[in-house]
């Protein structure tokens, strides 16, 4: 059945309500419910037993879907163990006498978030570097800004990333459907230089560090981190929450290097054990590898690790710290939820047509040099609707070869939009799971997390628009990055000065 634009209405309606209540979980549920009355003929008690039985259980039931849930638990009790052996607090005090300004840490966090190029890294890197920003006193929202801002723009430019064989696979089935003689994994590299949203949203977090570019609610949150030690609002809603846990006084830096070490060689074991590295050798071990269950296996054996250490070394009670990973496991559990809203939305927008949908409205007789930057916009359209860059690559990638192919485009230039539209309207999606977990890794308030990132991502979308529209006149990517790193140098600093300006007349 067609549905037309009706199929806008489910996404946008939990959009909303999210905004507006701050209840990502009921707003979700909500935005379902009313898609899966549609598609069953205006009936919501239909829709509520579809929503139940033929969305969200088969959301829970998916393999990849399943392993994820089982990973944000298994992060709940390592993040845990780090904070009640004092191993967090041990790491912060070490850290913190080499990268001991504000400055330094931040940089910290994104120079790190380079050495989990293999998977996203919003998890690891968010729970890994949050005791130095605590210390450091740097906002939950501006640690998940950075976290979010690196995750999937890294990993979806690593060819040893969950991304990279995902992508390919959709690249090989069109090519073969074309009888194209290209190599899917070439044109992947190739596309790289015409990410232009990913490139920039790494640079951006680069630029907005160094610069010390804090605009509009990311100002108040800094602000306040800076001057009282508050690092979230007093009534923000953490995705992890921490009330009632107090560190251990006693703990050295070996109750922290333990568990992460345990966490790589667990990582890296599993990777070259479920990838084959005899076989396939280590770049077709990554590309061949479970990665999900590789860092849940990480971050058990880093707890495991992390209680056996403080046991031993400091005579806690066994109970104790068993109560304490089971605390962790206790307050991520709405993540799991969360997630599965997400997905659910996901599916209900895909069921309904919502991709092609807008594909058709927008994408009939362009002039070819047009083409790159409207697929890059209805990418971050589709994204932003449905909470999924996956989808997008599904939905835009066949879209844009034949398309491509038909009005002699570079190929990698359109399958370079297609990447950076899903990735754009991911990250200013408040229905995201990339960003869901960005907040759980941060601890942050996911709603603020959103809406203190939406400006720094859509300053940086609008200057990937322009370097699209450049490459589409050029076919030439040096000549995107030059426009875009130009318009978005120049909007930073026209935004960055208008605020000084507005807070100093504030403060007069």
């Amino acid at each position: 059945m067609e549905y037309g634009l009706l199929s806008l209405l489910p996404p946008l309606l939990a959009i909303i309500i999210a905004i507006l209540t701050k209840q990502t979980v009921v707003a979700l549920f909500l935005g379902v419910w009313f898609g899966a009355t549609v598609m069953n003929e205006w009936n919501p008690v239909l829709g509520f037993t579809y929503t139940v039985n033929e969305i969200m259980v088969p959301s829970i039931a998916d393999p990849w879907n399943a392993s994820l849930i089982l990973l944000v638990v298994f992060t709940g009790g390592f993040i845990n163990v780090l904070r009640s052996t004092g191993a967090g607090k041990a790491f912060a005090e070490f850290a913190t006498k080499k990268v001991n300004t504000r400055q330094k840490g931040q940089n910290f966090v994104w120079g790190s978030a380079f050495l989990f190029s293999y998977t996203e890294p919003v998890l690891i890197l968010g729970t890994v570097t949050r005791p130095i920003t605590d210390k450091l006193k740097i906002s939950r929202v501006k640690l998940a800004y950075i976290v979010d801002s690196m995750g999937s723009p890294v990993a979806s430019m690593s060819p040893i990333s969950v991304y990279a064989p995902f992508i390919t696979g959709l690249i090989a089935t069109q090519l073969a459907a074309l009888s194209l003689s290209e190599n899917p994994w070439t044109l992947f590299i190739q596309m790289i230089p015409f990410h232009l949203y990913g490139i920039f949203a790494i640079v951006g977090v680069l630029l907005v560090i160094n610069m010390k570019i804090d605009i509009g609610p990311m100002y108040k949150a800094e602000q306040r981190a800076i001057k009282t030690g508050k690092l979230y609002g007093e009534h923000d809603k953490l995705m992890i929450n921490e009330t009632g846990n107090e560190e251990a006084a006693d703990a050295d830096i070996f109750s922290f290097l333990i568990p992460l070490a345990l966490l790589f060689a667990g990582i890296f074991s599993v990777i070259f054990w479920t990838g084959d590295i005899g076989a396939n050798g280590l770049t077709g071990a990554f590309l061949n590898a479970d990665i999900i269950f590789a860092i849940t296996t990480g971050f058990f054996l880093g707890s495991v690790g992390g209680m056996l250490y403080a046991k031993l070394r400091y005579r806690q009670p066994l109970e104790d710290l068993l109560n304490g990973y089971v605390d962790g496991v206790m307050q991520v559990m709405i993540v799991p939820v969360i997630l599965v809203m997400a997905w659910s939305i996901g599916t209900v927008a895909t069921e309904m047509g919502l991709g092609e949908v807008i594909a058709h409205y927008a994408g009939s007789y362009l002039p070819a040099f047009l083409v790159p930057v409207i697929i890059f916009i209805l990418g971050g359209l589709i994204a932003f609707a449905s909470g999924s860059s996956w989808g997008v690559f599904s939905i835009m990638i066949p879209i844009a070869i034949p398309m491509g192919v038909a009005l002699d485009l570079e190929l990698a230039l359109v399958i370079g939009a297609a990447i950076s539209g899903g990735v754009f309207g991911d990250h200013c999606s408040p229905i995201s799971d990339t960003s869901i977990m960005s907040s759980t890794g941060s601890a942050a308030d996911h709603m603020e997390h959103i809406r203190t990132q939406l400006p720094y991502a859509i300053i940086i979308g609008l200057s990937a628009s322009a370097g699209f529209l450049m490459t589409g006149l050029t076919q030439n990517s040096i000549a995107g990055i030059i426009t875009t790193a130009v318009v978005l140098i120049g909007i930073l600093l026209l935004v960055n000065n208008r605020t000084k300006n507005r807070n100093q007349a504030a403060a007069e």
